[in-house]
């Protein structure tokens, strides 16, 4: 064990190759040097440049005699020079106190310090010392100024040089163009990190190639670059990176393209990228290349996100939110068959606020998961009440974010909450979205099946809205499959209802119950009800409803 720490301690230590033919010198200077510093001994320069070669990585410095037989430490440093994987070692020439010549010499070959013999310890030592801190210093500012992947600057330093262009240049209009690589996660998980790191690399090179007058460039995320331009005429844009995703090492790349034209250069760097990321989210669900713009709606809608962001949780303490329940009907008893519950929200400066502007924001924040535990416990409380109440009790369910199966014990925390309102369990039923099952397809598997042991009912929502339903259905422990509602639309519009016809066919197969979403008028009803669904959802038997209009809806 002693040994193992020792190692652990020498490997912590900076290195030094001393080259010096002198027998006696190079004892010296090695038994000097080792106390602070791990120190490789070579007899001439042959010698040192094999050392060199092998331990390039780890020196730290290397400490050179001029005059050696083999290999002089004039050739020694032109070798080195020769090879860049040796540009970051420095290099201290030992020379004769009168020997100005060799000193001018060998600093046009790449030395960067001398030490006089014979060797004063003192100053051999500081000067060693001082310059390993310099080189290390100046690898730490390199480290945080460039991205060792692709050569552009870091999101730090990305930021600090356009605050300098934007003061340098008060008057310019400029544009901010980001980039953000479909599903990168999933290509890594795919074709592994080398073949990725080269989409990177050629991406960031399109850029930087592609676009006029380039000012300044980073990678200000894992996939994610920002180049800062002159202003672009607005038609160029698409010609430009067209191509961005052509001949990528891995196939099916898409890349998506956020522009803010015409900055406001008194805003934050980090806003302003936030502005072209915002740009990109709006054309996510395209497949393949896409560019969008920042606008004015955009910016209005960041601003009512921040105030989102900065009520939800007094919202949740003030109980701002409230849950209404939209009836599901019952086809073959022609009477409600179960509700679902459905969030709203009433903020005291924004009014009424549309749940596809806050459950987004909520998610990215993570405080979904709050309010959705939230809303377990209002259907718990509202089907207590309606038991009290003596009305008729159907089953409530209520939808599960992607974010609700990251939570430990989610089923026992149900479970929990309807045990201490008394409710049967089997009035409850979950609803997950197939984007919750594809990010996360094992914990919602894993969910699902604790969910139904513990006597609740597991809901597919808005099957055939998404590309994985038939795996979805093959996979996941279900009771209930739901049809979105672009289903229905879309069989009125063509007055081709087959694809309902098979759906729920499907279902019927699988011995799952139906849900038919959307259903507006008295035809659709008619038609989906001949299918053989079970239940229907829609504005032609109800909308949502607040608790008591729900609790009057089900004395009918």
């Amino acid at each position: 064990m002693n040994q193992v720490f020792e190692n652990m301690r020498r490997n912590a230590r900076p290195s030094i190759l001393v080259v010096e033919d002198n027998d006696i010198n190079r004892e010296i200077l090695c038994e000097v040097l080792s106390d602070t510093y791990n120190v490789f001994e070579a007899e001439d320069g042959a010698v040192g440049l094999e050392l060199l070669t092998a331990h390039y990585n780890e020196l730290s410095l290397v400490l050179l005699d001029v005059y050696m037989p083999v290999c002089d430490g004039f050739e020694f440093l032109r070798r080195k020079r020769r090879d860049e994987r040796y540009a970051a070692v420095p290099v201290i020439v030992a020379t004769a106190s009168d020997a100005i010549e060799d000193e001018i010499k060998c600093l046009e070959l790449g030395a960067n310090d001398f030490i006089v013999k014979p060797y004063n310890t003192q100053i051999m030592l500081n000067r060693v010392n001082n310059m390993i801190h310099l080189r290390e210093s100046a690898s730490i500012v390199n480290q945080l100024t460039w991205d060792s992947l692709t050569g552009l600057y870091s999101k730090v330093f990305f930021y600090r040089t356009v605050e300098d262009v934007f003061a340098a240049a008060p008057n310019e209009s400029f544009d901010l163009v980001c980039s953000d690589i479909d599903n990168f996660k999933t290509l890594n998980d795919r074709y592994g990190e080398e073949a990725c790191n080269r989409v990177l690399v050629m991406l960031a090179d399109h850029m930087a190639q592609t676009l006029e007058d380039v000012i300044v460039g980073g990678r200000i995320g894992g996939d994610t670059f920002a180049f800062l331009t002159k202003h672009q005429d607005p038609e160029s844009w698409e010609s430009k990176l067209s191509s961005a995703a052509n001949d990528m090492p891995v196939p099916n790349v898409g890349v998506k393209f956020g522009i803010t034209e015409d900055v406001d250069h008194d805003i934050p760097v980090p806003q302003l990228c936030n502005r072209s990321m915002s740009a990109i989210d709006t054309v996510k669900d395209r497949g393949g290349f896409a560019i969008a713009f920042f606008d004015d709606e955009m910016h209005q809608r960041q601003l009512i996100e921040q105030v989102i962001r900065e009520s939800m949780e007094t919202a949740l303490e003030q109980r701002q939110f409230s849950v209404f329940y939209q009836p599901k009907h019952n086809v073959q008893t022609n009477t409600i068959g179960g509700a679902e519950a459905l969030v709203r929200w009433t903020h005291p400066l924004l009014g009424f606020v549309s749940p596809g502007l806050f459950i987004p924001v909520f998610e990215r924040s993570g405080f979904i998961t709050k309010l959705d535990m939230f809303v377990w416990e209002e259907v718990c409380r509202e089907l207590r009440e309606c038991i009290d109440k003596g009305l008729p009790i159907v089953p409530i369910s209520v939808n599960a974010s992607r974010l609700d199966f990251d939570v430990p014990d989610l089923p026992k925390k149900i479970a929990a909450l309807a045990d201490k309102y008394g409710i049967d369990r089997s009035l409850l039923h979950l609803e997950l979205t197939e984007t919750a099952y594809s990010e996360n397809p094992e914990a919602v598997v894993e969910a699902l099946k604790d969910v139904r042991e513990l006597g609740f009912s597991a809901e597919l929502d808005d099957f055939g809205s998404g590309y994985s339903s038939l795996a979805s259905l093959n996979t996941l422990p279900l009771d209930v499959m739901k049809l979105d509602m672009s289903i229905v639309q879309q069989a009125s519009e063509l007055n081709d209802f087959r694809i309902v016809e098979a759906a729920i066919n499907l279902a019927q197969v699988l011995d799952l119950k139906t849900v038919v979403e959307g259903v507006e008028t008295e035809e659709e009803a008619k038609r989906v009800s001949d299918l053989g669904c079970d239940l229907i959802q829609g504005y032609f038997y109800s909308k949502p409803l607040r608790q008591d209009e729900f609790e009057e809806y089900l004395r009918r």
